[in-house]
């Protein structure tokens, strides 16, 4: 039976966010959940953010605020006074989650604490998102998007080494933070209705920066010495790699797979008749070719260069190599394959039919949809909703679970490799769920292809690859060979025993194994299923081949990040991948809420263009509305100055500042020694500072230089400025002793290694907190466990199929 229109029909959510949790608030409001935004008096300063729809600035017109409140209610409430206080209360008493962005103990200032919400009802889940989180030495610090850039470490590895370190565009740190403070909740949430009770999420904007950067982590300078920074279009563990320039723009490349090479190599020979391209000393892995990048570039930047971006974007894809445009607003308003899948959609009551950003997931079962416009200010009368009297019990048929594994009890088939979808595996392990990936050794996980940089002699080693522990800790291990049907009856009968089914398979391949979401619902009708992809299942490009940099490139983000007269600006940690896992994993807990609910499985679809265009969509809509394309800031803000990241002591040293009211401009001076800036009367208010903030820049910098970044964070956070280092995987973990306080980083024990040093899950559970059992697992490592213990096979029906080749014996090479 339905349970209603949207997965999260019937919970009711209080939102007291500011732009560091709106998305978290659009994402329930857009499954169907009622969030009621409570504004202050004269309404959220978020409605004032820049830029505005038609240049008019008021409190309807911001297409930030405009795009991450759709569907929401709005409620204004002063809660400095007892009637705001009261009527808080009384909403909290009958919601199932309060999301929340005051600065720690603004809350308990007001008697409105985790105490005291937890006393009035012991089923609501707080989830506060700040910058450094609830607990350790820096969490009285400011904080702000670009803040928690600098100290999450992705900053140090953006853009180009010849520029400053540089934070994405579109507030992504506090996007991305947004969005795991809504998978956190529905985690908590599904905690609750196993028989527990409400808990206190503690989302730190630092920490989801740092996990969403693993790829530069812990473990793989513990591995090589090599502090990753920026470097570029280019990837160092993809070559060739990078933007390239055709006759009408420019698009990336990325070649990940010998096979691609050779694709490659034979085109660049087709149409210019190189030969040298071919010479077999090129084939191979990437670090075969690595020392040969600049003469690579040189032969393929030849072939390009004659060609049209829309000549090389399909050629290229023809031949099945990752190639994709590098995309501008105006490019991804009429691209062929968004209009075709009709993802933008109008705005709900908009006169003018404006059109903006649809699903970052399509739900088979309980489709995603605008609810309504964005809220009017205080459009809701607070004293005509009372939520106690009206509650619907959402209880999973489960047994009360114990604290700690607030997932216990599912059970997770992953059909996946590299990153995004092998991510969410690892999220839903470490809290409790058991995950199961099926690998074959003929088509192993590209993050298995580890060659030990201080020990290349010894070949390809599959256990001890940083990242694969990175991405796959916790997991159980079988070894399949998919393309043989007593394997394919295998999997369906994992399946059929399990409730959740992750993958991400090139477009069209389960299906021609019988393992698509068809064949798998007749094993299991109650089965919920995740395909990510690049493009999606459907559409004209959606057997397209890409990676997450080209996902970067696709949606505009390399366009849109990074400095004034750049062109491409890449991540270097493939951002879309933590990003859409996180998406997948929000999707997936509400589908199966719903189906807790007796809605049954369903389909969960997740197209990577379309959940990244959705994660900066305020930006889209600068063009949607204004027919403008987002201007490349850098670090600028179009509203507060100085903002950026400015030169210190020492070899690419830098600490970001954010000045964010007058009173942190005039600390700032105080503490630079800037006092003629500080008492020039022109510079007293942001529009002053805005209009001279090259001078202030580069005022500012003559200061920094012979100052300790870390020595300048602290003293200036100190004075009530936000600031922070732009901090390396160094820094992290051997000079910040908030994340040592905080045990941000997780020791996992490795079966060869021993104890390791991975980078922390960044869930902020506080009752239920997980934990990552084991890693470094060989191919097949629990073959016996789950082919003889789970699916009671014998010992000579196990022999029988590994003598068809149907199940992989355990591989411990290496």
């Amino acid at each position: 039976m339905s349970a209603g229109p949207g997965a999260l029909s019937g919970r009711r959510v209080i939102e007291i966010a500011s732009d560091r949790g709106a998305y978290c608030g659009k994402l329930f409001a857009d499954l169907g959940a009622d969030v009621i935004k409570l504004e202050p008096p004269g309404g959220d300063p978020a409605r004032w953010l820049p830029p505005f729809r038609g240049g008019v600035a008021d409190a309807r017109s911001g297409l930030f605020f405009g795009y991450t409140s759709t569907g929401k209610r709005s409620i204004e409430l002063d809660l400095d006074s007892d009637a705001g206080r009261e009527r808080l209360r009384r909403l909290a008493a009958g919601a199932d989650a309060l999301i929340e962005t005051l600065e720690p103990g603004e809350l308990e200032r007001r008697g409105l604490g985790w105490d005291a919400l937890h006393a009035l009802n012991p089923r609501l889940v707080l989830t506060s998102i700040t910058g450094f989180g609830q607990t350790g030495p820096h969490r009285d610090y400011r904080s702000s998007d670009l803040i928690a850039a600098a100290t999450g470490g992705a900053m140090y590895v953006i853009g180009d080494d010849a520029d400053p370190p540089v934070r994405l565009a579109g507030r992504q740190a506090h996007m991305l933070a947004s969005v795991c403070a809504a998978a956190s909740t529905l985690i908590a949430l599904r905690h609750v209705a196993g028989g527990g009770e409400g808990q206190h999420v503690d989302i730190s904007t630092q920490e989801t920066t740092l996990a969403a950067s693993l790829i530069c982590g812990v473990g793989k300078w513990r591995e090589d010495g090599i502090i990753p920074k920026r470097i570029g279009t280019g990837l160092v563990a993809s070559v060739p790699s990078g933007a390239f320039a055709c006759k009408d723009g420019k698009v990336y490349l990325m070649v990940n797979r010998p096979a691609h090479w050779k694709a490659l190599a034979r085109w660049v020979n087709e149409v210019t008749g190189n030969q040298e391209v071919l010479d077999p000393m090129f084939d191979g892995p990437s670090s075969a070719r690595l020392p040969y990048r600049e003469l690579l570039d040189l032969f393929i930047g030849e072939m390009m260069s004659g060609m049209s971006v829309e000549q090389v974007y399909r050629e290229g894809q023809r031949r099945h190599i990752a190639l994709t445009p590098l995309n501008r607003a105006a490019d991804i308003a009429v691209d062929r394959h968004l209009a075709a899948r009709e993802y933008f959609v109008p705005l709900p009551g908009d006169p003018d039919g404006l059109q903006v950003p649809g699903p970052p997931y399509r739900l088979s079962g309980t489709p995603w949809r605008l609810a309504g416009p964005p809220p009017e200010p205080g459009g809701e009368d607070a004293a005509a909703i009372d939520w106690r009297d009206a509650r619907v019990e959402l209880r999973a048929p489960a047994p009360p679970q114990p604290a700690g594994d607030p997932l216990r009890g599912l059970r997770v088939v992953e059909l996946g490799a590299g990153m995004a979808v092998p991510w969410l595996g690892r999220a839903m392990a470490w809290c409790g769920a058991d995950v199961i990936k099926i690998e074959s050794r003929s088509y192993p996980d590209v993050t298995r292809l580890y060659v030990p940089p201080r020990s290349p002699e010894l070949g390809v080693q599959p256990q001890l690859s940083p990242w694969f522990t990175d991405w796959n800790a916790g997991k159980r291990f079988v070894a399949l060979d998919l393309r043989r049907p007593e394997a394919v009856e295998l999997a369906h009968r994992l399946v059929e025993r399990s409730d959740v089914v992750v993958e991400n398979y090139n477009t069209g391949v389960l299906d021609k194994l019988g393992l698509g979401y068809e064949a798998l619902r007749r094993v299991n009708p109650g089965l919920v299923m995740l395909s990510s992809s690049g493009f999606g299942h459907e559409g004209p490009d959606a057997g397209n081949v890409t990676w997450g940099p080209n996902i970067e490139a696709l949606t505009g983000l390399a366009r849109f990040s990074g400095f004034p007269g750049g062109e491409c600006t890449m991540t270097h940690f493939a951002y879309p991948d933590p990003l859409c896992a996180l998406h997948g994993l929000f999707a997936v807990l509400a589908a199966l809420e719903h189906r807790d609910r007796g809605g049954g499985g369903q389909h969960v679809r997740l197209a990577q263009y379309e959940t990244c265009v959705s994660a900066w969509g305020h930006l889209l809509l600068e063009y949607l509305a204004n027919g403008q394309e987002p201007p490349r800031l850098g670090n600028r803000s179009l509203h507060l100055a100085p903002h950026g990241a400015y030169p210190c002591r020492g070899d690419d040293r830098w600490c970001a500042i954010a000045c964010q009211d007058d009173a942190a401009w005039r600390s700032l001076c105080a503490v630079l020694g800037l006092e003629a800036l500080r008492d020039d009367p022109e510079l007293a208010g942001a529009a002053g500072r805005l209009a001279r903030a090259d001078e202030i820049d580069a005022r500012i910098s003559e200061h920094t230089r012979e100052r300790d970044a870390h020595e300048l964070m602290h003293a200036l956070q100190a004075a009530g400025v936000a600031a922070g280092a732009v901090q390396t995987t160094e820094d992290q973990v051997e000079r910040d002793p908030h994340l040592t306080a905080r045990a941000f980083f997780e020791q996992i024990e490795h079966l060869v290694k021993g104890p390791v040093t991975a980078v922390g899950m960044p869930f902020g559970l506080t009752a239920t907190p997980g934990r990552t059992r084991h890693a470094g697992e060989p191919i097949g490592r629990d073959n016996a466990d789950v082919f003889g213990g789970l699916l009671g096979l014998g010992a000579a029906e196990i022999a029988r199929l590994e003598g068809l080749g149907a199940i992989e014996p355990r591989d411990d090479a290496g």
